[in-house]
């Protein structure tokens, strides 16, 4: 059995703290959590973000230098004027939208 880093393990819980926050918003803007849950997650300082990596969607002047595509972020939390402010990106419909 693989041990798992404790990085590992608060990255998983900062993800799914995230998951729960922005699960009423996803309901309520038709995105789906399943797909969201499947999804890379980061946090940097004040903010966290859900992103994919698309192999078959980017076009080629948003490739990377070592010729993968760019991450393109889906859904960001954002820490202003202490709350929590959830933003939608171009990309939120194309990967988030329930089918």
């Amino acid at each position: 059995m693989k041990k798992i880093s404790q990085g590992e393990v608060e990255r998983e819980f900062q993800k799914a703290l995230a998951v729960e926050y922005v699960k009423n918003y996803c309901k309520k803007n038709g995105l789906s959590i399943q797909k969201l849950r499947k999804q890379n997650f980061a946090l940097c300082d004040n903010e966290c973000a859900f992103y994919v990596q698309p192999i078959d969607y980017v076009k080629t002047d948003q490739l990377v230098i070592d010729g993968g595509p760019k991450p393109q972020a889906t859904l960001i939390i954002r820490h202003e004027k202490e709350e929590l402010q959830i933003e939608e990106t171009e990309y939120t419909k194309v990967f988030l939208k329930k089918e």
